[in-house]
């Protein structure tokens, strides 16, 4: 009898472990909403938050965090552009300083890429 009941809570407790990985399985299954195998979009209803306000660019930032700061795709060094923009000469990736805020954001960095100056290193004309 003892026997018997053992295996019965034994495959109680592996259903229980299969139910609970399929949980689990449910929670990671699909994409959320916006992405998809095209990539991230924004709905027609949706701002676009990558968008900057050009009012809004420059500010004071320090010259100690402005050294600190790195390209956040390559770790290499950014030159400071108009007080506006950190520039990647590398790639041309520009990051917006807002507010006197640098925004470290690949994305955003992207999205603002001035190819003209991709490979250009040591130029101080990169407006």
């Amino acid at each position: 009898m003892r026997t018997i009941l053992k295996f019965i809570v034994r495959i109680g407790v592996l259903l229980a472990l299969v139910v609970a990985a399929a949980k689990l399985l449910e929670w990671f299954k699909g994409s959320p909403d916006g992405v998809g195998e095209e990539g991230f979009s924004f709905g027609d209803d949706q701002d676009d938050p990558y968008a900057i306000d050009e009012s809004a660019l420059g500010g004071d930032v320090s010259a100690e965090l402005i050294e600190r700061l790195v390209c956040p795709l390559d770790k290499g060094s950014l030159d400071l552009v108009d007080g506006k923009w950190l520039v990647n000469p590398r790639n041309g990736y520009r990051y917006p300083i807002e507010d006197g805020i640098p925004v470290m954001l690949v994305e955003v960095g992207e999205r603002y890429r001035d190819a003209s100056i991709a490979g250009v290193v040591g130029d101080e004309s990169l407006a």
